[in-house]
């Protein structure tokens, strides 16, 4: 049983923490959680402070209670220090999922206790319950089924009891390469690898009694001779006719298998990056266990400079003593450049790389103490981080390649998933040592707010010298207004929860604000946080900047009564700025600017503009304009002035179409009362020009007639009652001119 005390560092919570998968301890008698790391926080949905409020029972369903307690009471009694089971957990929102569990029995602080680990299977489960239902739903169709026995891909055989092949479907080909002739009238057990059949066997025998029984994982060879994992369901139709034989349905799991395998070992390879503290004692350990692997007898890690100028080997390890000479005939060569030798043609290619016959191999430095001891193949394996290649893991073998193809696949997929675990070994030393180069301001800052430990980037960024930055507290370098939001953000970390990044303004030494960005971690033991700051003060002006010219357009928008809007070529739905919306009188919540939803706001004459192809009206690069009415959602009739273009990407091709809209209501208005206006001047002028002319002609007359030509023959009353009526219709004419220009005025 291994033995937890308290007095672990700081640094092994923090491993414990950064393990990329859900860990935990828990009591074995309470059945109350302990610790539990990061990665099970964010799986589980639970804070650390509701973990150590729950038991294990918490976090099972209601129904696989019994099974848990059972298993809780064999993990008490048994010998072995690991167990795997697998389990179905619950999330904090409910939802299920199927796991694996890892554990181990551990002391923790006195108390008898397990370390679990948990990997969570739920995608192969229910690709398997898929599965599952696929093949009760062929048996109800023999059609479906017989489809599948000839296109599918998993193996379908009839045998009898000795496992004599009587038939096999044609996906033999597909699956192994191989024929179906090329098995009828032979045993089973002639193919199957020899360390398998006896369970193979097994499983054959109780057919003689039972009507089903399932064959676990076990290997079988393809034509070309590699080994593959299959799993096979039996069932006994020994009496039915036409059959009168076994149904063998064989998937393979191939794939399943050597992911078990690979996850086994990078999960022990996990356990110890996690309570190494140094990256070397991390390699040591993690060799002692490669050369325990089948036909390696020496293995090394080489990891690249700093300056990434050569490679270095800094850990390596044998599998007995004889092969320990390899290194000591090769003490000298402890660093390569890129592309010398094996280590470092694994540089140049980033890819794996072999080597047979390494005793007569030129490019290999190291041939002469490699044929002393007798290797012959060499296998090296980039340790790689994203794209950044972070070193090499190089074995050796006395086997031929040919007879190394598993364990070359298991080391390649194991060398893929131990780069982070070395990434984050480097990073930490790396942390350590440059801690006060950083250009970042670092810090770590106690529970009580004064500042422990900052670097000089931090002292910098504010203009303090350290013994003023850690005689202040904390809080008192931040600016007033944000005083109480960081303090909140702080103390929420102190306590255990998960918080985003955080900024703030700090108050320099000369009276300046800095905005710093904020990252931080808790090491709970030290009473601690450590935080990593970024000076964002360029980033949050350039922000401002834009916000005030972004509500300066919003204005300019609202004042012009502008909106813009565009829509992707492909799209039914235009995107519309606030303006738009206040222009059509709706909002977002109540109108989608849908093509069909803008057809309808236009006239009728009008819709045509949308029910045609953009590229009919508008051509690239040219901007086309146009009024038009549209009816707002309230019923109001309104007057736009549109500009519409297309816009296309660097081949030519039409990817948007975009415009403005501008509301010219009242503009257009103006302009239909000046119409009316002046088509009354026309009437008044009319009216002067012709309608007064008449009555003021015979008035002018008959004053003539009356006083030149003594009235003509009409007497003088006559004279004014014509006078008069003339006068009368003059008056009719100026009374219609007036209400004609008052209707201008108003």
């Amino acid at each position: 049983m291994l033995s937890v005390t308290t007095e672990r560092s700081d640094f092994d919570r923090a491993i414990f923490d950064l393990v990329p998968l859900p860990m935990w301890i828990y009591d074995l008698d309470t059945l109350r959680f302990l610790a539990v790391n990061k990665e099970a926080i964010h799986h589980y949905g639970y804070s650390e402070e509701e973990f150590k409020q729950m038991t294990i029972r918490d976090i099972r369903p209601q129904e696989d209670i019994p099974k848990l307690e059972e298993a809780v009471e064999r993990t008490k009694s048994r010998l072995k220090k690991f167990k795997k089971s697998i389990f179905r957990h619950q999330k904090r929102d409910g939802s299920i999922m199927y796991v694996q569990i890892k554990g181990n029995t551990i002391n923790f602080n006195g108390i008898q206790a397990e370390i679990v680990t948990a990997t969570e299977l739920t995608e192969l489960y229910e690709k398997e319950r898929n599965l599952d239902k696929a093949y009760k739903e062929l048996s109800f169709s023999e059609k479906r089924f017989r489809s599948l026995i000839e296109n599918g891909r998993d193996l379908v055989a009839i045998i009898d009891l000795d496992g004599k092949y009587k038939y096999v479907a044609p996906t033999s080909t597909t699956v192994l390469g191989m024929d179906p002739e090329a098995f009828v009238g032979k045993s089973a057990f002639e193919f199957i690898y020899e360390d398998d059949a006896r369970q193979v066997k097994a499983q054959l025998d109780k057919m003689k009694v039972s009507k089903s029984a399932s064959i676990g994982a076990y290997r079988f060879p393809d034509a070309n001779g590699d080994l593959r994992w299959f799993k096979t369901e039996l069932s006994n139709h020994l009496n039915t006719p036409l059959i009168e034989g076994i149904i063998a349905n064989t998937q393979e799991v191939t794939a399943e298998i050597k992911e078990k395998i690979v996850n086994d070992l990078f999960t022990e390879l996990t356990l110890t990056f996690a309570k190494s503290i140094s990256l070397i004692s991390s390699l040591d350990q993690a060799l002692q266990r490669l050369v325990l692997l089948p036909k390696i007898r020496v293995s090394e890690i080489w990891l690249v400079a700093p300056d990434h100028s050569e490679l270095h080997l800094v850990s390596k390890s044998s599998q007995q003593s004889k092969f320990a000479l390899f290194h000591q005939q090769t003490q000298e060569l402890t660093s390569f450049k890129e592309e010398d030798g094996l280590a470092g043609k694994v540089w140049k290619e980033k890819k794996v790389v072999i080597w047979d016959d390494l005793g007569e191999n030129k490019d290999f430095l190291r041939a002469e103490a490699a044929r002393a001891v007798g290797l012959s193949t060499g296998i090296g394996l980039p340790i790689m981080y994203g794209d950044e290649f972070l070193g090499c893991i190089v074995c050796f073998s006395t086997s031929a390649p040919e007879n190394l193809v598993e364990t070359i696949n298991l080391l390649t997929n194991v060398s893929e998933k131990l780069g982070p675990l070395v990434k984050q070994k480097v990073t930490e030393e790396e942390y350590r040592s440059i801690f006060n180069i950083s250009s970042d301001p670092l810090c770590i800052i106690g529970f009580d707010g004064y500042i422990k430990k900052c670097n000089k980037a931090f002292s910098q960024v504010l203009g303090y010298p350290t013994t003023y930055l850690y005689a202040t507290p904390m809080f008192e370098l931040i600016h007033p207004e944000d005083r109480e939001r960081l303090e909140e953000g702080f103390s929420l970390l102190m306590s255990g929860h998960n918080t985003e990044r955080f900024s703030g303004r700090f108050l320099t030494s000369s009276g300046d604000m800095k905005w710093l960005q904020w990252s931080a971690t808790v090491a709970a033991e030290s009473k601690t946080l450590v935080a990593v700051g970024k000076d964002i003060t360029k980033q949050k002006l350039a922000e401002h900047a834009l916000q005030t010219a972004y509500e300066q357009l919003k204005t300019a928008q609202k004042i012009a009564k502008l909106g813009y809007w565009f829509r992707t070529i492909d799209s039914d739905v235009t995107e519309w700025s606030e303006e738009m919306y206040k222009i059509y009188e709706c909002s977002p919540s109540t109108f989608i600017p849908s093509l069909e939803n803008i057809k309808q706001t236009l006239q009728p004459k009008d819709q045509h503009m949308l029910e045609d192809d953009p590229l009919f009206h508008v051509e690239p690069g040219i901007i086309k304009s146009f009024e038009h009415e549209i009816i707002t959602l309230s019923g109001k009739l309104k007057w736009v002035h549109q500009e519409v273009r297309l816009v296309t990407d660097e081949t030519g091709n039409t990817i948007k179409i975009e415009g403005t809209i501008q509301d010219i209501t009242a503009s257009h208005q103006a302009m239909d009362q000046i119409k009316k206006q002046n088509e009354t001047l026309c009437e008044i002028a009319w009216l002067q020009s012709h309608s007064i002319r008449a009555p003021l002609t015979r008035i002018m007359s008959l004053i003539y007639l009356s006083k030149e030509l003594d009235g003509g023959g009409k007497s003088t009353a006559e004279i004014m009652d014509l006078i008069m009526d003339s006068a009368k219709e003059l008056d009719a004419v100026i009374a219609q001119i007036t209400v004609k220009t008052n209707l201008i005025h108003h």
